[in-house]
């Protein structure tokens, strides 16, 4: 038979092997997709602002590269791809620096959260992100342009 030493010398290795297992799996469980997009703390509007704020005169700005943008767009959309932002904000986008600015790109969770953050960083205090993005702008059978466009 074992004492109560033995025992209780066996429990202790169990709980400090045990405790770190736990607290990583805990900690993998707490993670979320390693392969989506990083989190920016930026405002996120649904259609119904959005279509307000553009009634308001917001700059409407899509995010996405040229190709995506030819494709299909907000009408009155200005082409300012986040690669183009990360680097610098254009000029003619700057002049819109006090005025409420909608922020697109394909699905409101990939680039245009960056991009809204890229501008909030750059004293674009009204710029927000349309958290459906343009799919969700077309699924709601809301307008839609091709070609072009305007490029900032």
């Amino acid at each position: 038979m074992r004492s109560k030493a033995s025992i209780a010398t066996d429990s202790t290795r169990r709980l400090l092997v045990a405790a770190p297992l736990a607290a990583g799996v805990l900690y993998m469980l707490g993670r979320s997709d390693p392969n989506a997009p990083p989190a920016f703390n930026v405002k996120e509007v649904l259609l119904d602002e959005a279509r307000a704020l553009i009634a308001a005169g917001a700059w409407v700005v899509d995010v996405r590269e040229r190709a995506a943008y030819e494709v299909r767009h907000l009408p009155g959309a200005v082409l300012a791809p986040v690669s183009s932002l990360a680097q610098s904000i254009p000029a003619a986008l700057a002049a819109a620096r006090e005025l409420p600015v909608l922020v697109y790109c394909g699905d409101g969770r990939t680039i245009g959260p960056k991009g809204t953050h890229l501008l909030n960083a750059a004293g674009f205090a009204g710029a927000v992100n349309l958290k459906p993005g343009i799919q969700g702008w077309a699924d709601a059978g809301l307008p839609i342009e091709k070609g072009a466009g305007r490029r900032v």
